[in-house]
C-alpha cells in the first residue's frame, strides 16, 4: 500500500563530508519564520482536509496497521477489507494524477497558467475530493458498530505523531562537498521511458541531458548510480538542491526540500504544486522498478509507495 505508489506510464509517447549546512530542526526554524503552517497548527485536521489521501499514507506502514486494527478490535478479515479500500483508493488517486501528467506533457510549450488552467478544466481537484470522500465512507462503514466517529480523531492523532517524527528524524537536510550536494528527501516509483532512470523536478536539468545521480536508502539497500532521462514528479521547476536565490521557484524554502514535500506535510503553497493540483504523497524524485530492485528497495517501496532516500547531485558544487 501507499499514496499513489505504483503509477502508471506517464509519458506513453513516447562521503567524506566536507559541509554539514542545515539540518531539519534548522529547517523547520526557517518555515516557521516565513510564517509556513505546520502539521499540528492549531484546529488542522488531516482527516477534514478533502484532497488528502492521509489514509492511504498512514495505513501504508505496517506499525500503524497494527494499531489501526487493535484500536478498532478488527478482525483480519474486515482488515483486509480496509486495506483493499485503500488499494483501490490508490489506484484511483494514480490513475487521476497519471492523466494530469499527460496534459502537462502534451503541453509543454504552453505557459504555466495554460497547464494551470487545463488542469483545472479536466476537474482533477474534483475527482480527487470524490476519491478520497468514497475512501473515507468505505472505510467507515466496514468498522464496528458505532466506531465510524471515532476514525477521524484517530487519524488525525497519527497525522501529528508521522508529521512530527518526519521533521524531527529525517536526518539532515543537505550536505555539500567537493563531489556535490546530497539531499534527504522521497522516492516514489513509475514506469518511466526506459527500464533504468530516473525523473527529477526541473526540466532544464532533464533536457540538457547526461546527468546522473547516485541514490542510497536512508534505511538498508545499496547505493547505485542512475540516468536522469525525465521530469517529475509535481512540479517541472522545482530545483530544490540548490540553494535560495538560485531556485526556479519556491525561493523561501530550505536547501533540498522539495516543495511536494512542504506541501504534503506543512500545507506549504496551500498542499498544491505549481500547476494548482493537490500534492497526494511527498516525493522529490521518481525511480523505476528497475532501480528500486538495483537498490535492493523493491518490495518495501511496492509495499509502501515511497522511501526516504539520499541523492546526490554531483554536478552541483556549492
Amino acid at each position: 500500500m501507499g499514496t499513489l505508489r505504483a503509477r502508471c506510464p506517464r509519458r506513453t509517447v513516447g562521503l567524506r563530508v566536507v559541509l554539514l549546512v542545515v539540518a531539519v530542526a534548522v529547517g523547520e526554524v526557517i518555515a516557521l519564520a516565513f510564517g509556513l503552517p505546520g502539521a499540528g497548527a492549531k484546529g488542522y485536521s488531516a482527516y477534514a482536509d478533502a484532497q488528502k489521501p492521509v489514509l492511504s499514507y498512514l495505513l501504508s506502514n505496517h506499525q500503524n496497521v497494527e494499531e489501526f486494527q487493535k484500536e478498532f478490535s478488527l478482525s483480519d478479515e474486515r482488515l483486509q477489507e480496509i486495506l483493499a479500500v485503500v488499494r483501490a483508493s490508490d489506484s484511483a488517486l494514480s490513475k487521476e494524477y497519471d492523466e494530469s501528467e499527460q496534459i502537462v506533457h502534451f503541453n509543454r510549450g504552453a505557459s504555466e497558467t495554460e497547464v494551470r488552467s487545463k488542469i483545472a478544466g479536466s476537474d482533477f481537484d474534483e475527482r480527487v475530493k470524490r476519491i478520497v470522500a468514497r475512501t473515507k465512507a468505505d472505510v467507515e462503514g466496514v468498522l464496528p458498530d458505532g466506531r465510524a466517529a471515532d476514525l477521524g480523531p484517530w487519524v488525525d492523532e497519527q497525522w501529528q505523531a508521522e508529521a512530527a517524527e518526519y521533521r524531527t528524524s529525517s536526518g539532515p537536510t543537505y550536505q555539500a562537498s567537493f563531489r556535490g550536494v546530497s539531499c534527504n528527501v522521497y522516492a516514489t516509483y513509475y514506469r518511466g521511458y526506459t527500464r533504468y532512470e530516473v525523473a527529477i523536478p526541473h526540466k532544464k536539468v532533464t533536457f540538457s541531458g547526461g546527468h546522473r545521480v547516485k541514490i542510497t536508502p536512508v534505511r538498508g539497500g545499496t547505493r547505485t548510480r542512475v540516468p536522469v532521462k525525465d521530469v517529475g514528479p509535481w512540479n517541472v521547476r522545482d530545483n530544490y538542491w540548490r540553494a535560495g536565490k538560485h531556485r526556479s521557484m519556491w525561493e523561501n524554502l530550505p536547501r533540498c526540500v522539495p516543495e511536494a514535500q512542504a506541501a504534503f506535510f506543512r500545507d506549504y503553497h496551500k498542499g498544491k504544486d505549481q500547476y494548482g493540483r493537490k500534492v497526494l504523497n511527498p516525493a522529490g524524485i521518481d525511480i523505476t522498478l528497475a532501480v528500486a530492485r538495483s537498490m535492493h528497495v523493491k518490495k518495501r517501496i511496492q509495499r509502501r509507495g515511497y522511501i526516504r532516500v539520499l541523492v546526490r547531485y554531483p554536478w552541483v558544487k556549492h
